[in-house]
């Protein structure tokens, strides 16, 4: 199994306004021992008040500044500039990074919406990009429709050729949309019947999507007396087209964790085991949370390598490496 942090931390060295610095980790996690490269493998320079980095899909990753946008290989340092998005200057861009694994190809989506415009301009706006890895870009954004307006909230997350993320309709109700990355098409998932917080995440649960409430971690209301914690996740199950509420009690919590936050990041694949990462970092201090569900045992792992002045910490599970050619 292979982590992926993304970890960004503030440069206030040079004059002006502080930038972001991104660096992209890779730690591979075995049972004995736990090998770290102690290294960055890419670093990157970012305006973080306008920039977004995708979730990696196939060991690739799309980042965004504004409208300028390009795909890259963390492993390989290699980038691939594509077209720009064509949108208002005071329009909000979001974008995604999806994979249709039947046919092998990847595509950029991206809405943007507009706020307090003239009649002539479109308040929501979506557009599809088809991205030829290696290739001079042959194609431009098509603009596409969608019968929801919707304003994005939460990361991707892509599974299956189906890029799901969670957003704000235009009467500010929860939605969870679904997008085929092939044929192009939105569909409107029903948000579970819960309590709405600003933390809903979205995480692979035992290979299929769940969305978890941060937010219960922060709050500490997952504390039990003795030291364990009960949690809930709600996890989707496209056949039945439903949302299965499930229970998750660890024990000997408050042991392992102290008075660190951690939230949950899913579970590895083939392994089925709960990942739990910092929320925030302390310093260079940096660890994660390794729960088997099997053996019911909770251990602690330090992550080396992330250097200091780190500002926030994003943990990827189960990366690959990319053979795609840039």
């Amino acid at each position: 199994m292979l982590w992926f942090h993304s970890v960004t931390r503030e440069q206030r060295c040079l004059p002006g306004p502080p930038t972001s610095e991104v660096l992209f980790h890779y730690v591979y996690q075995e049972e004995k021992p736990l090998l770290s490269f102690g290294q960055q493998q890419l670093r990157i320079s970012l305006d973080s008040t306008n920039s977004h980095i995708s979730q990696p899909i196939r060991g690739m990753i799309c980042l965004r500044l504004q409208t300028k946008v390009a795909i890259c290989n963390p492993g390989t340092k290699k980038f691939q500039t594509l077209p720009d998005i064509q949108a208002h200057k005071d329009a909000v861009v979001t974008s995604f990074l999806g994979y249709d694994e039947a046919t092998k190809v990847f595509k950029v989506l991206c809405v943007t919406m507009l706020h307090n415009i003239e009649p002539s301009l479109r308040a929501y706006d979506y557009q599809v990009l088809t991205v030829a890895l290696g290739e001079e870009p042959s194609s431009s954004w098509r603009r596409i429709t969608c019968t929801k307006d919707h304003q994005p909230e939460t990361q991707g997350l892509c599974k299956g050729g189906i890029l799901y993320y969670g957003a704000r309709s235009t009467s500010h109700e929860p939605l969870v949309m679904k997008f085929d990355v092939r044929s192009e098409e939105f569909t409107v998932i029903e948000f579970p019947d819960l309590y709405i917080s600003t933390y809903w995440n979205y995480v692979i649960y035992n290979g299929k999507i769940a969305l978890v409430n941060d937010s219960d971690f922060l709050d500490g209301i997952v504390n039990e007396p003795n030291g364990d914690i009960v949690f809930h996740i709600w996890v989707r199950d496209e056949t039945a087209k439903e949302w299965q509420r499930i229970r998750v009690e660890i024990p000997s919590w408050e042991q392992n964790a102290g008075n660190v936050q951690y939230v949950f990041r899913g579970t590895t694949s083939g392994t089925n085991k709960l990942v739990f990462a910092q929320y925030y970092s302390y310093e260079d201090d940096f660890s994660v949370l390794y729960y088997d569900t099997v053996t019911k045992k909770l251990r602690k792992i330090q992550i080396e390598g992330l250097g200091d002045g780190i500002r926030s910490v994003r943990t990827i599970l189960d990366h690959v490496d990319s053979t795609w050619p840039l």
